[in-house]
């Protein structure tokens, strides 16, 4: 890609330095194989965590790579961290699910994503980090799963109804685990290879 093309970028070349970045059998595959093996788990009853506990986890998930965003704001003054944790904030807001606060939810991931595609000249870098990109898109598959799941959309398969919940609600925390991970330790590749 050419320097003009990531200084001043049009939608679609924007697009494409996220969509460069993305291995898609990582993506798709890894939350895949964890749903499977959370769920074999739960079946054979070596995995039994109750609702409520996976609900606390994944609060002091969400506080703690929260709190990590915030350091690395006040050490290095980069924006981007700022919006990560803005990000995982309204996870953090999903997660106590206050009355009526889907559709402010969804609104913040929107309004968010489209901060990071119109200040581009903030971001771009980070989001030309493979591992960030990849980490990301697998924490938003895995909430996907969750979602389904959630939705009982699995019910025709035998013991669906044993696993329904604390899969669900594990899924969660790993998604809340990888996208709080790849925000954290995020590296700006532009000003790496300064």
């Amino acid at each position: 890609m050419y320097q003009n093309d990531i200084e001043n970028p049009t939608f679609l070349t924007k697009c494409k330095i996220v969509i460069n970045q993305a291995n898609y059998l990582l993506i798709f595959i890894i939350p895949l194989l964890i749903t499977f093996c959370i769920n074999f788990l739960i079946q054979y009853r070596l995995y039994t965590r109750g609702k409520s506990i996976l609900e606390t986890i994944a609060l002091i998930v969400l506080i703690a790579f929260i709190l990590i965003c915030l350091i690395r704001f006040t050490l290095n003054k980069n924006m981007f961290f700022i919006w990560a944790s803005c990000l995982l904030l309204v996870f953090f807001i999903r997660e106590i699910h206050p009355p009526g606060s889907s559709l402010g939810v969804y609104l913040g991931i929107l309004g968010l994503f489209y901060v990071a595609l119109n200040k581009h000249n903030l971001y771009v870098g980070y989001f030309q980090d493979k591992t960030l990109i990849n980490l990301i898109a697998m924490g938003f598959f895995t909430y996907l799963i969750s979602v389904t799941i959630d939705q009982r959309w699995w019910r025709f398969i035998p013991g669906e109804e044993l696993a329904n919940v604390p899969l669900e609600e594990t899924l969660e925390v790993v998604g809340h685990l990888l996208i709080g991970y790849g925000f954290a330790f995020a590296s700006n590749i532009r000003q790496n290879s300064i």
